[in-house]
Formats: structure tokens, C-alpha cells, sequence
């Protein structure tokens, strides 16, 4: 018996993260969010999914990306600490992002994904830094990255 408060079952994340952060997340092969909290990696699990949404290129400014622009799942590997930036320190994941994935522009997919509840300001649900998804609406997502979502 499910314990209380306790999922069943995978969970899906959206992380949302600028596209510089998320190519560094790619090449480095870890996920990291929520500007390094230990609060926020703590609450993934190992073998749950990521979608990383990039509103831009960069944190303050850049050119606009509004694209799902990584997907992978957690290894089994413990959230731990490392070097953000000089001096800086942060919690990150080790993950396996598919590497056959492409971006995906969010707007295609804005009447499709049910936590979407007004079309009108969509935007402010992405105004966190980290939200767990249905399992139907992450395989929304993967396919139109080219991710089969029966692999989910």
C-alpha cells in the first residue's frame, strides 16, 4: 500500500532554465535547476523524466527560445554538490538526455497540454522553476521532440 503524500509511479518534470544553462547541463551530462537548490533536486527521483523549457537564451535577456529544448531521465546516481561558477556552489543530477531529441516551440502544443488552463497567460505557468507533469502531457511533449513515448 502507497504511503501517504507519496507518488505512485515515475514522476515527469518540467525544469524551466535558460538555453545557455541547458547546453551546459547537455554537455556535462547532469541536470540542475532551481538555481542549484537542494530543495528542488532532492524532490526527483532516480529513472523519472525531464523536459527542460528555455523561455530564452539567457537568464536576463537574450533572444527568445519558447521551446522545450532537452529531455533525458535521472540516473540512479544521488543528487550531489558542485561548482556553479567561480565560488558559486550547487545541487545537481546526473542524467541520460536522448540525444536524438530536437526542440520543440511550445506554442504547437499549448491546446494539448491540460496544465494549460488559459491560453491567454500560459506564460505563468512557467514562472517556476521546477513542476511535476502528467505522464500524458510529458508524452506530449517527447513525441514533438521526436522521443517515442512509449519508452517513458
Amino acid at each position: 500500500m502507497p504511503t501517504p503524500n507519496k507518488p505512485v509511479g515515475p514522476r515527469y518534470w518540467i525544469a524551466v532554465v535558460p538555453k545557455v544553462g541547458v547546453d551546459r547541463c547537455l554537455a556535462g551530462g547532469f541536470a540542475m535547476f532551481a538555481h542549484g537548490r537542494h530543495d528542488a533536486v532532492k524532490r526527483t527521483g532516480a529513472g523519472e523524466w525531464l523536459a527542460y523549457y528555455s523561455p530564452r537564451t539567457l537568464l536576463k535577456g537574450g533572444e527568445e527560445v519558447r521551446a522545450f529544448t532537452a529531455i533525458g531521465k535521472f540516473s540512479e546516481r544521488e543528487p550531489y554538490e558542485a561548482e556553479m561558477t567561480a565560488g558559486r556552489v550547487g545541487w545537481r543530477r546526473d542524467c541520460a538526455f536522448e540525444k536524438s531529441a530536437h526542440e520543440a516551440g511550445v506554442y504547437p502544443l499549448l491546446d494539448e497540454l491540460s496544465f494549460i488552463k488559459d491560453r491567454m497567460h500560459w506564460g505563468l505557468f512557467f514562472h517556476r522553476s521546477l513542476f511535476s507533469v502528467s505522464r500524458d502531457d510529458f508524452a506530449r511533449i517527447a513525441a514533438a521532440m521526436g522521443v517515442d513515448p512509449k519508452r517513458l
